[in-house]
C-alpha cells in the first residue's frame, strides 16, 4: 500500500465501496500493506484519546440523560476519524470542528471541563484557551465551512505556512455553506483540508438520501482537486491521508476533500431518541464489529505493544480524568448573569449599560470612546460620496495593511458603483480581489479573515444581495466576540448600497437596516453626505466591533461637497445636529436626509416653524442623548425613513422617546416612512418614497395638534 487512493473521474466506475475505501486495518486488526510509518508513541497517544474520547462522550450522554446538561451530540463510534485526522495537524495549524466532534475536540487540546459547560449551556465554555488555534462549536449545520476558506486565506496572506482543517458530517455536505466554501477554496488553491465525517445517518435520513453520487469524496472533482474516501474506524488510516492532506495544503498543492466513512452509534442528539430507534440491530451489530478501539486494539495486540495491564491503566486513567472533569464541573460557580452584557461589543453602548443596570441593579463602568469630531473646512472640492469612500479606503488600506477588500466585481471593475475603482492597480490582486457569485461565502469567509487577523472589507453590489448573507452575518459575524467570550472578534467592514430611486429592477432597492440594527454585535453606519461618508468609514475601518455600512445609492453622485483629502475620522454612534431650530425636531440618516432638509427650508419660509434636523449617522447604537436634548428643546417629533414603517428605526426612536421624554412632549410623535409593502418597480417607486410633500404634511399637522 503506497499511498491513498486519489479519486478521478475514470475511478467512478466501481461496484462496492470496499473497492475504493483507503483501509489500513481490517477490522480484525490485520494491517493492509506495510507497516505504518508511525512511532510507537504516536500510535499509543490515538488509542489512549479515542478511549478517552469514548468515556467522555458517554458520560456526556449520560450526563444529558440526568438534565446535568443539555442537549448533547453524541460522537460514539467517529473517535477514529477524529483522532486521527487531529493528531495528523501540527502546531499551529487551525481546527475548525463541528458539533459533533468532542473526541477530536479534545484530542486537539481543548479541556474537557470546557466541553461540559458548552453543553451545560455555560458560555464560558467557548472561551478557547490563549494559544490553542480552535474555532468554537459552531451549532447551525456547516455554517463553520467557510470560516475555514476564510483562516486559509488569511494565513497565505500572512505569508504563514499553517493549515486549516474543518469537519462535517454527510448531512452538512448538502449545505450551501458547502458548496460555496469548497468552490471558493479551489478558485484559490488555499490550504485547507475539508473533513466530511459520513456516519451513514443526518438524523433520520440515510445518506443515500443525501446526494446521488457514489461517494462524497468524488464532489472534490467538481471543485478542481483532490478527493479521498477513507474508512473512518481506522485510526492509522485516518492519520494518514489526513496527514497526506495536511502536507499537500502545507506545500502549496492547495485543497483537500476527505470522507471518513464511518457510523453514528448514538442518536443524533439526546433531545431526540427516535433516529437511533430506525436503525436495525443488524445494521449496529455490523458496526458494532467495526468499533476502531477493538480495531486499534487487536492491531496493538499483534504488535505486541498492548498487555491486559496497560489496556486496564489507559481505561483508568481515562475513567479518572472524566471523572475529575464532572466533578469540577459540579462545583462551578455560575456565571454572572451580567456577563451577558459585556461580550456583545468591545466596550458596552449606553442601552446595555442602562439595561444591566435595570435588569440587576449595578452600574456597570465601561471605559469611555473619544466623541470629539473635528471641525476641517476646505479640502478637495465637488467631492460626491463615491468618491469620498473611494478616497477612505486608499487611505485606511494604505495605513494598515491588514485591511482587505473582496466581493463581486470590486477588483479591476472597481464595484458596480466604481466604490473600489483603482484600489486593485494599487494594492494589487492579493488585497483587493473579485470573489465567485456568492454571497453566502463572502460573509463566511469575511469571518475567517477577520478571526485570522486581517480587516476584511465586503462589498455586496446591492441591498437585495445581502440576504443570502443572513446566515452568516447574524449568526457568526454578530456573535463571534460574544460565544468566544472576547477571545475571537471579527471586527471589519460589510459595505453595500441600498435604498429606492434610481429605477432598479426588483430586489435591487431595499433598506434592510431594521435587520441589522435588531441584530446585537453588530454596529450600523448610514452617511447622508461625503464628508461623513469619508469619516465614518475611516472610523468603521479602525472599529473593533464589525460594521455594516449601507450606501445610499441615489446619493453616490449627489450633493457634491469640499472633503478634506487628510484622514479624520467622525465618532461612531455619535449624531449630527445639521440644523438647528425651536419649534420642531426632524429626524432622519441616509437618502432621506436631502426631502427631510428640503422640507425643513419650506417649514421656514412658508409656515414660519423652526425645524431642528438630527442626522442620526449611526443607527446602532443609537446616539439617543442627541435625539433626547432636541426633544426636551422641541417638543415635537418627525421621525423619516425609507424602510417600511412597522418594527423601523422610527418605531424605536418613538418607544424611547416615550419612555424618557413624554413629559415633554407637545404632540405626539409622526413618523414618514416607506409603506409596509415591497419596494415597488420603476412606475411608481416615487409614490413609494417618503417626499418633501409629506413630511411637510406631518410637521404642519403636529405645529397644529
Amino acid at each position: 500500500m503506497t499511498g491513498p487512493r486519489i479519486f478521478r473521474e475514470s475511478d467512478l466506475n466501481f461496484e462496492k465501496i470496499g473497492d475504493v475505501l483507503y483501509q489500513r486495518l481490517t477490522p480484525d486488526g490485520k494491517i493492509n500493506g506495510d507497516e505504518p510509518k508511525i512511532s510507537v508513541e504516536t500510535l499509543k497517544k490515538m488509542y489512549e484519546a479515542m478511549v478517552v474520547g469514548r468515556l467522555h462522550d458517554e458520560k456526556a450522554t449520560n450526563l444529558s440523560t440526568l438534565r446535568e446538561i443539555g442537549t448533547y451530540a453524541p460522537c460514539k463510534g467517529q473517535e477514529g476519524a477524529q483522532v486521527g485526522y487531529t493528531t495528523a495537524l501540527e502546531k499551529g495549524d487551525w481546527y475548525v470542528p463541528m458539533y459533533r466532534d468532542s473526541a477530536g475536540i479534545i484530542n486537539f487540546g481543548l479541556p474537557p471541563l470546557r466541553l461540559l459547560m458548552f453543553w451545560g449551556g455555560d458560555e464560558r465554555g467557548m472561551q478557547i484557551p490563549p494559544g490553542l488555534n480552535l474555532l468554537p462549536i459552531a451549532v447551525p449545520v456547516s455554517t463553520q465551512i467557510p470560516h475555514a476558506v476564510g483562516l486559509a486565506l488569511a494565513r497565505r496572506l500572512q505569508k504563514e505556512k499553517s493549515v486549516v482543517l474543518v469537519s462535517t458530517g454527510d448531512g452538512g455536505s448538502s449545505k450551501a455553506d458547502f458548496h460555496e466554501a469548497l468552490n471558493f477554496a479551489g478558485v484559490y488553491g488555499l490550504p485547507v483540508v475539508f473533513v466530511v465525517e459520513n456516519n451513514q445517518w443526518a438524523i433520520s435520513l440515510r445518506r443515500e438520501r443525501q446526494t446521488a453520487s457514489k461517494t462524497i469524496a468524488q464532489k472534490a472533482i467538481a471543485y478542481g482537486f483532490e478527493g479521498i474516501l477513507v474508512d473512518g474506524n481506522d485510526v492509522v488510516g485516518s492519520y494518514e491521508a489526513a496527514k497526506y492532506a495536511v502536507d499537500r495544503a502545507r506545500g502549496g498543492e492547495g485543497p483537500t476533500l476527505l470522507e471518513f466513512y464511518t457510523y453514528r452509534m448514538g442518536p443524533h442528539t439526546t433531545a431526540e431518541l427516535v433516529s437511533n430507534k430506525l436503525k436495525s440491530t443488524e445494521e449496529i451489530a455490523e458496526w458494532e464489529q467495526k468499533s476502531p478501539i477493538t480495531r486499534m486494539e487487536k492491531y496493538l495486540q499483534k504488535r505486541g505493544l498492548l498487555t491486559e495491564e496497560y489496556r486496564q491503566s489507559v481505561r483508568a486513567n481515562a475513567e479518572r480524568m472524566v471523572a475529575d472533569t464532572v466533578q469540577e464541573y459540579r462545583q462551578l460557580a455560575p456565571p454572572d448573569p451580567t456577563d451577558m452584557f459585556r461580550y456583545v461589543y468591545d466596550t458596552m453602548t449606553p442601552n446595555l449599560q442602562e439595561q444591566a443596570a435595570v435588569a440587576f441593579g449595578t452600574k456597570i463602568e465601561v471605559a469611555e470612546r473619544a466623541t470629539e469630531e473635528p471641525e476641517l473646512t476646505g479640502g478637495k472640492p465637488g467631492v460626491n460620496i463615491r468618491n469620498a469612500l473611494n478616497m477612505t479606503l486608499k487611505q485606511e488600506m494604505e495605513r494598515n495593511e491588514r485591511i482587505i477588500v473582496f466581493g463581486e466585481d470590486v477588483g479591476k471593475n472597481g464595484g458596480v458603483f466604481q466604490v473600489t475603482r483603482g484600489l486593485q492597480d494599487q494594492f494589487g490582486e492579493g488585497r483587493v480581489f473579485d470573489t465567485p457569485l456568492a454571497e453566502l461565502s463572502i460573509a463566511g469567509i469575511f469571518v475567517g479573515l477577520a478571526v485570522g487577523g486581517m480587516v476584511p472589507v465586503a462589498e455586496f453590489q446591492f441591498d437585495g444581495f445581502v440576504p443570502a448573507a443572513y446566515d452568516q452575518i447574524f449568526g457568526h459575524i454578530a456573535r463571534m466576540r460574544n460565544r468566544t467570550r472576547g477571545r475571537y472578534t471579527t471586527c471589519g467592514v460589510i459595505r453595500f448600497p441600498y435604498g429606492a430611486g434610481i429605477r432598479a429592477p426588483e430586489q435591487h432597492s431595499d433598506s434592510p437596516e431594521s435587520y441589522f440594527t435588531h441584530t446585537p454585535g453588530l454596529k450600523v453606519v448610514i452617511p447622508s453626505n461625503p464628508y461623513d461618508a469619508k469619516g465614518l468609514l475611516a472610523s468603521s475601518l479602525r472599529e473593533p466591533n464589525p460594521v455594516i455600512f449601507m450606501e445610499p445609492k441615489r446619493l453616490y453622485d449627489s450633493p457634491k461637497m469640499n472633503v478634506p483629502e487628510q484622514e479624520y475620522t467622525i465618532p461612531l454612534g455619535k449624531a449630527k445636529v445639521v440644523k438647528g431650530g425651536n419649534d420642531l425636531t426632524l429626524i432622519s440618516y441616509g437618502a432621506m436626509m436631502v426631502p427631510t432638509l428640503e422640507a425643513a427650508g419650506v417649514l421656514q419660509t412658508q409656515h414660519s416653524c423652526s425645524a431642528e434636523v438630527l442626522d442620526l449617522r449611526t443607527i446602532s447604537p443609537l446616539d439617543f442623548n442627541a435625539i433626547l436634548t432636541s426633544v426636551m428643546k422641541t417638543g415635537r417629533v418627525v421621525i423619516v425613513h425609507e424602510a417600511p414603517q412597522t418594527l423601523g428605526i422610527g418605531a424605536e426612536v418613538a418607544a424611547r422617546i416615550a419612555d424618557k421624554a413624554l413629559d415633554y412632549l407637545k404632540a405626539p410623535v409622526k413618523r414618514v416612512t416607506g409603506f409596509d409593502t415591497v419596494v415597488p418597480l420603476a412606475k411608481t417607486e416615487d409614490s413609494y418614497i417618503p417626499s418633501k410633500e409629506r413630511i411637510i404634511k406631518a410637521s404642519v399637522e403636529l405645529m397644529n395638534y
